[in-house]
């Protein structure tokens, strides 16, 4: 360190906080502290630091605050609560900041030392995450595929060839219709292979050009064209997550229909909606806790242990039996 800061001109903090991806250094001073460092020959090496001693800051970086109805989606109590039992026993400070078209992790050169970056079910941006790899931070995306990038992600073909298999012992051996939305293509496209491939192993006929509904969005999710699908023969409805279910559940409530006598419906996710469903949706349980405790277990392995950790970690989900099937 003594050698790089006389060859670079700087002090050895200097020198300590461009090599260990500080904020609290400029570009150009990195570059010329990195440009340095790497014509004497200096390879970086990852050091194992004592857990219990250790207090991570992450940044949890949440959706761009477009749609309100995104807590339906997940419970951000279990977000938190999971991530921090994975980082145990390191101590954490869990900075919440929420993502958009100008996002930026590096806001402040003063804004403390960042360990790592959490993006919760949504893809950063290439310029976002090629900063965060310049600066040497560790990086996970949860629920999203992202090429590249460690992420943490729900088994979503696995949860669907459950439901195909639930339906199947309900003696459902076709008339199925799924049903999704637009803006969560990647969800939509496992969760429908998964259906098909599940209704293919249980004898269940299913057509997945003919018997599919990818509405614009959950508002385009209307009564009138739960009706169209109701009158083409579909007496099972499938939904994509549980506020497509709920959204399925009242439109069909409202057609004067009984659940599950004349009609089945299922949804995915566990996610808060299901709670103030009547009567209880028939789901497939992905735990937003697990999925957040996993990515800790990640992160903690990687900063603290200097372990190098599996680029893509699934987490299956378990059936939840309720009064729609």
């Amino acid at each position: 360190m003594a050698q790089v800061a006389e060859a670079a001109g700087v002090s050895k903090a200097t020198v300590s906080r461009a090599l260990g991806g500080s904020s609290l250094i400029g570009d150009d001073v990195r570059k010329h502290v990195e440009k340095a460092a790497a014509d004497l020959g200096y390879v970086r090496r990852n050091q194992k630091r004592h857990a219990e001693r250790s207090i991570l800051t992450i940044k949890l970086v949440l959706p761009p605050a477009v749609n309100r109805a995104a807590q339906l989606f997940y419970s951000f109590r279990e977000l938190i609560d999971g991530l921090s039992a994975g980082l145990a026993p390191s101590g954490t400070n869990i900075i919440v900041e929420v993502s958009g078209p100008d996002y930026q992790p590096f806001r402040h050169k003063k804004g403390g030392e960042v360990d790592a970056f959490v993006f919760a079910f949504h893809r950063p941006s290439s310029e976002v995450l090629a900063e965060i790899h310049e600066r040497h931070v560790a990086c996970v995306v949860l629920n999203r595929i992202v090429r590249g990038v460690r992420q943490v992600v729900n088994h979503h073909r696995d949860a669907l060839h459950q439901i195909a298999g639930h339906l199947s012992s309900r003696r459902v051996k076709g008339d199925c219709c799924f049903v999704g939305y637009r803006g969560i293509e990647d969800v939509v496209r496992a969760r429908l292979g998964g259906f098909t491939e599940g209704c293919e192993a249980y004898g269940i006929e299913f057509d997945p050009e003919g018997q599919t509904w990818i509405a614009e969005s959950p508002q385009d999710i209307t009564q009138e064209g739960v009706k169209e699908w109701y009158d083409k023969g579909m007496r099972t409805f499938v939904g994509v997550n549980d506020v497509t279910g709920a959204l399925l559940i009242q439109h069909l409530k409202d057609l004067g229909l009984k659940i599950p006598q004349d009609v089945r419906v299922t949804g995915c996710d566990r996610g808060p909606s299901r709670s103030i469903t009547i009567p209880k949706l028939t789901t497939v349980e992905l735990s937003i806790y697990t999925l957040a405790e996993k990515a800790g277990q990640s992160l903690q392995a990687e900063i603290v242990e200097g372990k190098e950790s599996a680029k893509a970690v699934f987490v299956k989900g378990h059936l939840l039996v309720g009064e729609t099937t």
